[in-house]
């Protein structure tokens, strides 16, 4: 009994011996093949990411499938895919499954006779089916990894099969890590062989695909805008560098084009955050369009686009370029129910002539395009080589603009203004002049734009207006002064408190003080403005329309607010000799209106003895010109030099010629 239960008991443990070896046996052939499956998961996986990854980045895939060499923008994007990942391997076939193209560490070739059929007939079927195929080796040739998988992808555009794209992906880490982590589960707790594989399957798996697509998205997001998916600037650069690197004076050239939206900013604030984002993405969207296949776009700031033309033969081809860019961008866009139309300025500059550095042509376009939006933007311009010291200049002048605006140093010239009825000076217009430090002035044409652009106009004008008065204060009484007022001047809404100060600290009487706007106050259309007028024009002093006849639509703003008095522009007496019949009609037609209105007319510009007589007829009230005297640098013009100027302007009517007058000099 004990020998048979010692044999019964031997063999029941040679039993389960045996049995736990074939469990251990089948659980390791079941890990190894667990590990083989799941090597073929990962791969095809990770290989069908990134070659869609990299059918997605080649704009010319078709054409490459149909036999057209790629272009070199096709096989930079090729080798930084290669670059990116573990793909060692690219091969592009067309739709009968003949090889177009080829990529591997021997380099690039172009076409073959292999074809999907010579790889594995599983592979071929690929055209067929339509379905992804990935098949995983064991490396055996030199160079080739120890584990890869090889992945053939058909790849749709508008529901049709342009190419399939075979990527080859090292898996050997991959292999390496998956045997390492479910041997030692197999060997752990064996007895739990189908749950402790399942789960690090299903967890490696993910972990795999998780880390591939992180990978893949970290290298987008170092390289691209999250907006636009256009090229950030550092990778701009970089890719700009590395065309330049190419360009000589005999070889195609490059322009870079710096793209601004005018007034971006302010439309901003009315659409939102949302749709001023929907919009900066279909204008970059409109931008890739426009551009060419080997031509590339990046977005440098919140509004502002750079275009890379490259292969350049002439200036005409970066003329037309933005042309089309202009006429394509300002097309309206759709959102929400809205057109919305935009202007563009547009900054050039060339390469080798320009710059033969991505930085500096980069910099160059941008001083172009500076130099647009100064002059007003909604233009376009190339770089000039007298951009740098123009920019200097100005860079002077702003700081020559700043210390005056702290200092109040500037000059106030006053410029006489002739009663019609009793030929005597009754007014002047107090205007404004900037030393240039050096004996002599800066030109109001010049730094009064600038000075609009830092946001000093308001501070200038409260100082003009002060001195103006001041000045006036001691003249005869009757002779009135006249300022101009800036439409910053009005943002605060304090302009008619500050106006009252200056009365009250001057003595000046308000009858004695004109304030001349211009209809870019108006076009604003704001309550605000219309209220401080009223304010102002309650105070006593006079309201005048300046450069009447010079905007688009002044005759509106007429019967919108009761000015005193109207200040026909100087630019109909500049066209008078060409047109003098066209001209006197308009004038006299003007000057009926205004007097039809209760308000009193001025004719500015008159500068020859021959135009003040023409003007006899068209019976306006004031005239103002050089005819009468040029502006005076004496602020405080004593009352005898003053009735002296009065007593002989009348002496301005008495030359016989038609020429231009003696100015009447007040020293």
């Amino acid at each position: 009994m004990q020998v048979f239960s010692g044999r019964k008991d031997s063999r029941l443990i040679a039993g389960v011996l045996l049995g736990a070896i074939a469990f251990v046996v089948g659980a390791f052939f079941v890990t190894g093949m667990a590990v083989n499956r799941w090597i073929s998961k990962d791969a095809e996986a990770h290989s069908t990411l990134w070659a869609q990854t990299l059918a997605n980045s080649i704009p010319d895939l078709e054409r490459i499938a149909e036999g057209t060499p790629p272009s070199a923008e096709t096989l930079d994007r090729i080798e930084m895919a290669k670059g990116m990942g573990k793909v060692f391997k690219v091969r592009i076939f067309d739709r009968e499954g003949q090889a177009r193209l080829t990529s591997d560490a021997k380099g690039i070739s172009i076409r073959s006779e292999e074809t999907l059929s010579d790889h594995n007939p599983l592979a071929a079927q690929v055209v067929a089916s339509g379905k992804p195929f990935t098949v995983v080796k064991d490396g055996t040739a030199e160079g080739r990894p120890a584990v890869y998988a090889s992945t053939f992808l058909p790849i749709y555009r508008d529901g049709r099969m342009i190419a399939v794209v075979e990527t080859y992906v090292d898996e050997a880490e991959t292999a390496v890590l998956f045997r390492r982590e479910l041997t030692a589960a197999g060997i752990g707790i064996s007895l739990l062989l189908l749950t402790l594989v399942i789960g690090p399957f299903f967890a490696l798996r993910r972990m795999a695909r998780a880390r591939a697509l992180s990978d893949a998205r970290a290298t987008f997001l170092a390289q691209h805008d999250s907006l636009t998916g256009l090229l950030n600037r550092s990778a701009f650069l970089a890719q700009l560098d590395k065309r330049l690197a190419g360009v000589t004076d005999t070889s195609p050239g490059l322009a870079i084009h710096h793209i601004d939206i005018d007034g971006f900013k302010t439309l901003a604030e009315d659409l939102g955050p949302d749709l001023s984002d929907t919009l900066i993405r279909l204008v970059a969207m409109r931008a890739r369009e426009t551009v060419r296949t080997l031509d590339f776009v990046g977005r440098l700031g919140s509004d502002e686009l750079l275009i890379a033309q490259c292969g350049l033969t002439s200036r005409e081809q970066a003329q037309a370029m933005v042309a089309r860019l202009v006429a394509r961008l300002s097309e309206p866009y759709a959102l929400e129910e809205r057109d919305i139309r935009l202007a563009f300025s547009i900054g050039s500059a060339l390469a080798p002539q320009d710059a033969t550095s991505g930085r500096d042509l980069v910099h160059k376009a941008s001083l172009a395009l500076m130099f647009v939006k100064n002059a007003g933007g909604h233009d376009t311009g190339f770089f000039r080589d007298t951009m740098e010291a123009d920019m200097q200049r100005r860079r002077q002048l702003e700081r020559r603009l700043r210390l005056a605006a702290r200092e109040s140093d500037f000059v106030l010239f006053f410029q006489p203004i002739m009663s019609v009825a009793s030929a005597k000076v009754v007014g002047f217009e107090a205007l404004l002049r900037l030393p240039d430090g050096h004996g002599g002035l800066v030109s109001p044409n010049e730094f009064l734009p600038l000075a609009e652009k830092l946001g000093l106009l308001p501070q200038i004008g409260d100082w003009v207006l002060a001195r103006a008065c001041e000045a006036a204060v001691q003249w005869p009484d009757g002779i009135s002064i006249a300022a101009n007022l800036s439409p910053s001047q009005f943002e605060g809404g304090t302009l008619p408190g500050r106006v009252a100060e200056i009365l009250a600290d001057t003595g000046l009487e308000p009858a004695r003080l004109e304030l001349e706007i211009t209809e870019t106050l108006l076009l604003r259309d704001d309550e605000t403005v219309m209220s401080q007028l009223r304010q102002l024009k309650a105070l006593g002093v006079s309201i005048v329309m300046d450069d009447f006849g010079s905007g688009y639509s002044s005759l509106s703003y007429l019967w919108r607010f009761p000015f005193d008095k109207i200040k026909i522009d100087r630019s109909f007496m500049a066209a008078y000799a060409q047109s003098t019949e066209t001209v006197q009609k308009i004038l006299s037609a003007t000057v009926a209106l205004g007097h039809a209105l209760n308000m009193q007319v001025t004719i500015e510009g008159v500068e020859t003895v021959f135009q003040a007589r023409a003007l006899e007829t068209v019976a306006c009230d004031r005239l103002q010109g050089y005819l009468f005297g040029k502006p005076m640098a004496d602020i405080e013009i004593p009352a005898s030099l003053l009735n002296e100027f009065l007593r002989t302007v009348n002496q301005v009517s008495e030359h016989p010629d038609t020429g231009r007058a003696k100015t009447v000099s007040v020293s």
